[in-house]
């Protein structure tokens, strides 16, 4: 895939971000699995997931 047809929002992710979003994929957008993984709260992933979705937003 060329680098110009990329879009902006999956450029500007951190880091954390990238491994959150790989983290869901993987775990097929199970929020309990992410929290057995990571070791948090529920809704500490939860916030986690709605700032990203934010940050998307904010991007387009």
């Amino acid at each position: 895939m060329k680098l110009d047809k990329i879009p902006r929002w999956i450029l500007s992710l951190e880091l954390e971000d990238a491994a959150f979003l790989r983290n869901f994929v993987l775990l097929p957008g199970s929020l309990k699995e992410i929290v057995k993984l990571h070791g948090v709260s529920y809704p500490t992933v939860r916030l986690r997931l709605d700032k990203f979705i934010q940050k998307i937003e904010l991007s387009n």
